[in-house]
């Protein structure tokens, strides 16, 4: 009896054991799956569909690729001299990508992104860049002069606008920038509210002696103190120091233009040749008002002018020397490298330039296009001599587009079924290289469908040419 009873003991044992095991081990499986989960959680899932816009790198290898730009950038915005800084490259360098990357490691900066996007030589008149010609056929330099005048307004104000309407309204509530409020429900309420109480007072005050109630003189020690009267007295004066604040505000962002003996008083706006003079009061309050200290401007070489430039400096150097301005302030621009083709003009203009070795070239295109292959899982679609041969043909190639000219072959793939993927390509990169004669296709028109449709006269050019060359041939060699 006893020796079964050990062995249940025992097995008992044995089964609270195995438990143990069992539970230590299920532990462990889901400690594990939760440490994995956490570590994966703020990774974006890798996903097929690559964006045009410039990126934020995120991987070690890549940032490592450009970390000597980002120490280099870093280091010319601790410098305190260096207030204006260039990042000058060929277009779709990188330029864009570097300063995007560098503002997402870098957050002890406060940033400010201006962008000034002009896909079109043309100004707003429809006139061409460079020289205006007059009706005699030379060159106009009153009506250049006037163009690149108003180019310029139309840039300082574009530049004004991405300034003022980044922030909201109530962080430069004194700005004569006006823009309209989206006033939430509660605080129209909370408006009406107040006023009905500020208009209930004066009906107190005056309507019903409540001013005689809070004169000392009135004041009796039998007779109980009146909390109606302070109340009234205070939402009064309360009411009145809110429309005093309103028209001091009122007339402080107003001009006086003119004031003549007869009295004629003219409130608005000067007008000046330069915007940024026009409103430097503007600016210097924008920047008191608010912490950004690195601004960055992008896309100022399209427009092929350098005045801009100049302005912008002047503008950095004002709002350095303020006083008003506790902090320095500092202008990064990305510009093309030929944008200055004086020498001289580069060093002028900025403190410091950071140069932009382009990423993707004739020589390692074809190895970035087999990395976007592979993200679509298409090794064996495009050979690999073609992808050799094709990229090569690619004037001025960058980045995005050869991102573009892939997703444009992978989506005619799916929906235009062929044999041949080498030829698919190759015409996603005559449509994106000469688009106009691509969508002329259509119409039977353009050079790509004259020399199609002319394929069998050219056959017989060539054919002609060889049979002439037979036929001398035979001749010299029957003499």
């Amino acid at each position: 009896m006893n020796t079964i009873l050990n062995k249940n003991t025992q097995n008992n044992t044995f089964m609270k054991q195995e438990r143990k095991k069992q539970i230590r081990l299920y532990l462990v499986k889901l400690l594990s799956r939760l440490t994995i989960w956490l570590k994966n959680k703020d990774k974006n899932p890798e996903s097929s569909v690559i964006s045009l816009a410039p990126k934020i790198l995120s991987k070690e290898g890549d940032i490592k690729i450009i970390q000597p730009y980002l120490a280099e950038l870093d280091r010319s915005l601790k410098e305190k001299e260096i207030t204006n800084i260039a990042v000058t490259g060929a277009y779709g360098s990188g330029k864009s990508t570097i300063i995007k990357t560098f503002q997402n490691i870098h957050c002890e900066y406060e940033y400010l992104n201006v962008s000034l996007a002009s896909f079109s030589d043309n100004d707003e008149n429809g006139k061409k860049k460079g020289s205006i010609i007059n009706a005699d056929g030379e060159a106009d330099p009153i009506e250049q002069v006037t163009f690149n005048t108003n180019l310029e307004r139309r840039l300082e104000i574009s530049i004004l606008q991405q300034l003022f309407y980044h922030v909201k309204p109530s962080e430069i509530p004194d700005s004569r920038f006006k823009r309209i409020n989206n006033n939430k429900w509660w605080k129209l309420l909370l408006s009406s509210a107040s006023l009905i109480l500020w208009l209930i007072s004066i009906l107190l005050l005056f309507k019903f002696n409540y001013v005689n109630k809070i004169n000392p003189s009135t004041w009796h020690t039998s007779l109980r103190f009146d909390w109606f009267a302070i109340i009234s007295i205070v939402l009064f004066f309360t009411g009145v120091g809110f429309f005093a604040k309103y028209i001091i505000r009122l007339f402080s962002n107003s001009k006086i233009n003119k004031l003549s003996i007869k009295g004629e008083l003219e409130l608005g706006d000067n007008v000046d040749k330069s915007v940024f003079n026009e409103h430097l009061e503007e600016i210097i309050y924008f920047f008191e008002r608010t912490s950004y200290n690195v601004i960055v401007i992008e896309d100022l070489d399209r427009f092929d002018t350098t005045d801009i430039f100049t302005k912008l400096r002047e503008l950095n150097i004002l709002l350095n020397t303020s006083k008003l301005i506790a902090r320095e302030i500092n202008f990064i621009y990305a510009v093309k490298d030929e944008l200055f083709t004086d020498k001289n003009e580069r060093v002028k203009f900025f403190d410091y330039i950071i140069p932009i070795i382009p990423f993707i070239n004739a020589s390692n295109a074809g190895v970035k296009l087999n990395e976007l292959i592979v993200t679509r899982n298409l090794e064996n679609i495009l050979s690999s001599d073609f992808v050799q041969d094709i990229v090569s043909f690619i004037d001025d190639i960058d980045m995005r587009l050869l991102i573009n000219i892939f997703h444009e072959f992978c989506i005619y793939r799916e929906n235009i079924p062929t044999e041949v993927p080498d030829n698919l390509f190759a015409m996603i990169v005559f449509k994106n290289m000469y688009p106009d004669d691509f969508g002329k296709l259509s119409k039977r028109e353009g050079h790509l469908y004259s020399f199609i449709s002319n394929k069998s006269t050219y056959i017989k050019e060539l054919t002609d040419k060889i049979d002439n060359k037979i036929a001398l041939k035979k001749g010299q060699i029957d003499i």
